[in-house]
């Protein structure tokens, strides 16, 4: 009879413990977007670390198992997207002030186009008319003012003539800060992109 009893006993006790044991292949694997209760918990996984938190990339995400490179990279983007309208703010700014100064140096370009060659004709006339006064080197003294006075105006076409010539490098370095511009913000866009791909990349479920 307590023979009887023990083998009764036993296959109770391995009957238990068929129904209470869990393998370990079948216990919950953690991964992204594995369900979790705890906020901010925190565990390791083959070397990689996940950390229980909502998705910064799903709207309403409940929580779930999350690598720290998902979570870095999700916010490092939604950070740089919620930053993307000041730059465009900044840039169109930029660009509103870039094209005003191109607008007035063209202006200039266009005056200095007409006046260049008027100011580079009469240089020659007056060049030519220093070389005949001061050929007559008996009358130098005489000349000395007028030859003088030439010369000095020579200068100051030349200066004009290299004034107006500014302008048009002026011109181009607007032109070329305007596209600069433009590209800056084309560039964080893309880059917005790129770290949108990526974050799904590295958060994708399972992963």
């Amino acid at each position: 009879m307590f023979r009887k009893i023990l083998v009764v006993l036993g296959t109770a006790v391995l009957v238990a413990a068929s129904i209470t044991a869990v393998p370990a292949s079948a216990a919950t694997k953690i991964s992204n977007g594995v369900s979790c209760s705890k906020s901010g918990a925190t565990t390791k996984v083959s070397g990689s670390s996940y950390k229980c938190a909502k998705n910064p990339l799903v709207k309403n995400s409940k929580l779930t198992w999350l690598s720290l490179d998902c979570l870095n990279t999700a916010n490092t983007y939604v950070k740089a997207l919620a930053n993307l309208p000041k730059i465009k703010t900044a840039t169109d700014a930029a660009v509103a002030k870039l094209d005003a100064d191109i607008a007035k140096q063209a202006v200039q370009v266009e005056k200095a186009n007409k006046s260049i060659p008027e100011f580079q004709s009469k240089i020659d006339t007056i060049t030519a008319r220093l070389v005949v006064l001061r050929a007559d080197t008996v009358n130098l003294v005489k000349n000395k003012k007028t030859i003088d006075s030439f010369a000095s105006a020579v200068r100051n076409y030349e200066a004009a003539i290299k004034a107006y010539a500014t302008v048009g490098k002026q011109i181009e370095r607007s032109k070329k800060a305007r596209e600069q511009a433009l590209a800056q913000y084309t560039n964080s866009k893309s880059e917005i992109d790129s770290t949108l791909s990526m974050a799904k990349l590295i958060c994708t479920k399972g992963f």
